[in-house]
């Protein structure tokens, strides 16, 4: 298996798992999405810890928490990372799956602005095509809803800057999601000893299953991410965007089929636009890439 194929594998399996977690928070009783959030932190630092305690690599993990301009980054990435878990989560609970969905759609092409505006890249006129046309079909959701449709914008815009920090960043997956982790542990702790205090009890209610669905988060966390910055590392920006779909399509599958949200003739209209533009982006990319080399 080559590398390439085993990348694309990695990032595929990622979306697809990422996909089903509104699944997994419809199972949990709570309406409390911090606590969800804590959970997973907690639990993804503790599988994080063993996993490089046994593959040796905590010695690595030291001296990432000893550089202050790598610390730095990892201060942002755990930022927009958190952010899109709460957006990410609020969405669910609000049976919003397919607004969620769409701002994945759009994160892609997020990523190809903040190219621009962060990394000095310039775009090709049929790359300025497919943003105009994901543009128009945010502004004809916007239109639907009588409001800037915010989750989807928000989620775009967090996992676009997170993902971008992380690739430039060309961190080992599994220590950079464990610096992550520690950096949000005090924050964690502080938040669970204030619902012990507030006689809020811990582990979404606690019992076995609430227990069990507690520990998972961190599973739930901590593979897909792992799976996700593996094979994000190898491929370039277009491959590994164009595999990323598999995230929003089978959230938005899963938002209509299981969940039951609406999903009328105007979300398709809006929807089409920005699956047309995406359509736009990648089917130009070889025909770009041709040009650019007969200059050279």
């Amino acid at each position: 298996m080559n590398s390439n194929f085993k990348s694309i594998l990695f990032c595929l399996s990622a979306g697809i798992l990422w996909g089903i977690i509104p699944l997994y928070i419809n199972l949990i009783e709570i309406d409390d999405p911090y606590e969800i959030i804590a959970q997973r932190a907690l639990w993804s630092s503790i599988f994080l810890f063993f996993i490089c305690w046994f593959s040796g690599q905590l010695g690595a993990v030291w001296v990432l928490l000893k550089t202050p301009r790598t610390m730095l980054n990892f201060f942002g990435t755990t930022l927009f990372l958190t952010l899109n878990w709460g957006i990410y989560v609020y969405a669910v609970q609000s049976d919003q799956v397919v607004a969620a969905a769409l701002g994945y759609f759009i994160y892609p092409l997020c990523t190809v602005l903040l190219g621009i505006l962060l990394l000095g890249e310039r775009l090709d006129k049929w790359a300025w095509c497919a943003i105009a046309l994901v543009f128009i079909g945010v502004l004809a959701k916007a239109v639907m809803i009588m409001d800037v449709p915010w989750i989807s914008l928000m989620l775009a815009g967090s996992f676009s800057f997170y993902a971008v920090l992380r690739k430039r960043m060309n961190q080992d997956p599994v220590q950079g999601m464990f610096v992550e982790t520690l950096l949000l542990l005090p924050v964690i702790i502080g938040f669970l000893v204030w619902m012990v205090i507030n006689d809020q009890p811990l582990f979404f209610g606690g019992g076995t299953v609430n227990v069990s669905l507690a520990i998972f988060a961190g599973v739930m966390t901590v593979v897909p991410l792992v799976l996700f910055h593996t094979g994000n590392r190898a491929l370039n920006n277009t491959t590994s965007s164009l595999v990323f779909y598999s995230n929003p399509t089978t959230q938005l599958l899963i938002g209509v089929m299981v969940l039951a949200e609406v999903f009328d003739l105007r979300d398709l209209s809006a929807f089409g636009f920005i699956w047309v533009g995406i359509a736009v982006y990648f089917a130009t990319r070889r025909r770009v890439a041709k040009r650019s080399a007969s200059k050279i």
